[in-house]
């Protein structure tokens, strides 16, 4: 980054122009004003660009520098968007900067203190190209140190749908429990807790074992999402809770709750910073497949949890 950019306790989101950027605009612009928080809108540019052959020749017949005609298209897209987000939201504090930098970086440094960081992102008909290898929306949930909105293209609005959660016994998903009971409070919606499990296949000859086994493994793990949900539930005992043990992949699952839910939360492992570890594949998968929106909330949260 060129400057120190003033993101703490702001929605902050990335925009390039594009239609799914402006997706993601509004969806942070909608969340924020319903908060009464600010929203900073990033729009983040190459620090050494590439020109292409249209725009040099222009730059050239202008008589002025590519770098500063780029940086000035930059700037005059940004204040269309700003300017847009004031008319459509005349109560919304809003700002736009441009910054010189890696987008994926920019962000996530952004997430340090930022109420909560929106990105846009290609959904299910990405190619798998995109999905194997990531992108802007990836690497920014990857290495971020607080939690991340990922709206994608394909994402629907449902606002008055649950908060769904996905619970095992990791502190990442600590985190994102405590997230989305504020989450569910602060919408006035229930909350959906999600475990999913698959030992694998049974056959004809051990199927009165299985079913036996079965019913004991779904009580346990019952047993360990409603200990998950003690703080939550304590805290914030007005939220409706529903808890769904499934017997199949994780992010199958929440890919298929993601279908009437205002939102999905899950936790990531990664230690945040781009000396984080890999987002996991169940994350990866959700972020892509998702029906609605998703936020990776970071670790264990604190007690001043963003709530959207």
């Amino acid at each position: 980054m060129t400057a120190k950019l003033q993101t703490a306790g702001r929605f902050v989101v990335g925009t390039d122009g594009s239609e799914r950027a402006n997706k993601a605009v509004d969806w942070a612009a909608e969340r924020a004003r319903a908060r009464g928080i600010p929203l900073l809108v990033l729009d983040v540019i190459a620090e050494v660009p590439i020109p292409s052959r249209t725009h040099a020749a222009k730059a050239l017949a202008a008589g002025t520098d590519y770098v500063e005609q780029y940086r000035e298209r930059a700037r005059k897209r940004l204040e269309k968007v700003v300017n847009s987000l004031k008319e459509r939201y005349p109560d919304l504090e809003v700002e736009g900067t441009v910054v010189q930098g890696n987008p994926s970086y920019v962000l996530a440094q952004a997430s340090k203190d930022a109420f909560l960081v929106v990105v846009g992102a290609r959904g299910q008909g990405a190619p798998m190209s995109v999905k194997l290898l990531g992108g802007v929306s990836d690497a920014v949930a990857t290495h971020s140190h607080g939690p991340i909105a990922v709206i994608t293209d394909e994402a629907m609005e449902n606002p008055g749908g649950a908060v769904v959660v996905g619970v095992d016994e990791s502190p990442a998903a600590k985190g994102a429990i405590e997230f989305a009971f504020d989450t569910a409070h602060a919408r006035g919606v229930p909350l959906v807790a999600v475990n999913a499990w698959d030992f694998g296949a049974y056959d004809a000859y051990s199927a009165d074992v299985w079913e036996y086994s079965v019913e004991e493994i779904t009580a346990g793990l019952v047993k360990m999402v409603e200990e998950q949900l003690a703080d939550g539930r304590a805290k914030y005992p007005e939220v409706p809770v529903e808890i769904r043990v499934i017997r199949g992949r994780p992010e199958i699952a929440l890919v298929e709750e993601s279908r009437k839910a205002g939102l999905v939360v899950v936790g990531s492992r990664g230690r945040g910073g781009f000396a984080g570890l890999l987002l996991g594949s169940t994350s990866k998968h959700v972020l892509r497949e998702a029906h609605c929106p998703v936020i990776v909330t970071r670790g264990e949260v604190s007690t001043t949890t963003t709530t959207v």
